[in-house]
């Protein structure tokens, strides 16, 4: 099960406890209890034992249906880290394979996209939406988390940002056609073809963001406690 790590580390300093002194009076190994205030996973037997040293019920330690609770472990981490980085290099071999890397970069299309999801989560969410969305991207490197509300709050940003990118690429796709189609008749083939290039390359970092990143955290938290 998982145990509140902020009330265990709560309850603790209150007592004037240290790690130390607490797995003394628990009878558990101070590993253990560093262990279960690191990613809150925890034994029953572990767990009956820190209740009866707070005179609380088990059930009073574990993490409450607001939280996000997580485990956090070496190999959980580089696992996630490796996928990133194959789906990335999968990402980078097509981009060389199929053009020259400089046709793919445009500062312009960039800073829109991104502005535009910000300002759309904002008047959404509040900034305090906007930055807990930030803040969360740590939980793409880790499968073992038990969410409650604060995860399926975080679900629906994510899925929102995810409608918010492709609103965006949408947008700018119609305005990069308005502005080519207008001038069509002061544009050379290549030129034309080229313009038209160049316009799809909002769509292509608004999926780049939304499918290498914002679908699967707002999977992840979706499904977090269906997995539990």
């Amino acid at each position: 099960m998982f145990l509140s790590t902020n009330k265990l580390k709560t309850l603790r300093n209150e007592n004037g406890w240290s790690q130390e002194v607490l797995a003394k009076v628990s009878g558990l190994s101070v590993r253990t209890i560093q262990r279960i205030e690191a990613d809150g996973k925890a034994s029953a037997e572990s767990t009956l034992a820190i209740a009866s040293v707070f005179n609380l019920s088990p059930k009073a330690l574990q993490a409450t249906s607001n939280e996000i609770e997580v485990s956090w472990t070496r190999e959980m981490i580089m696992k996630n880290l490796i996928a990133l980085i194959i789906i990335s290099s999968a990402i980078a071999m097509l981009i060389y394979l199929g053009a020259g890397t400089h046709l793919y970069l445009d500062a312009a299309s960039a800073l829109y996209i991104v502005l535009f999801v910000y300002a759309a989560t904002i008047i959404t969410y509040g900034t305090e939406g906007f930055f807990k969305s930030i803040t969360s991207l740590k939980y793409l490197f880790t499968d073992e988390i038990v969410g409650g509300s604060q995860a399926k709050y975080l679900a629906a940003l994510y899925q929102s940002q995810v409608t918010y990118l492709y609103g965006g690429a949408f947008l700018g796709l119609l305005i990069g056609a308005i502005a080519i189609l207008g001038n069509i008749d002061t544009y050379e083939n290549f030129v034309f073809l080229r313009a038209s290039a160049v316009n799809l390359i909002v769509l292509f970092y608004a999926a780049l963001l939304s499918e290498a990143i914002i679908r699967p955290l707002s999977i992840k938290f979706k499904t977090c406690d269906i997995k539990q």
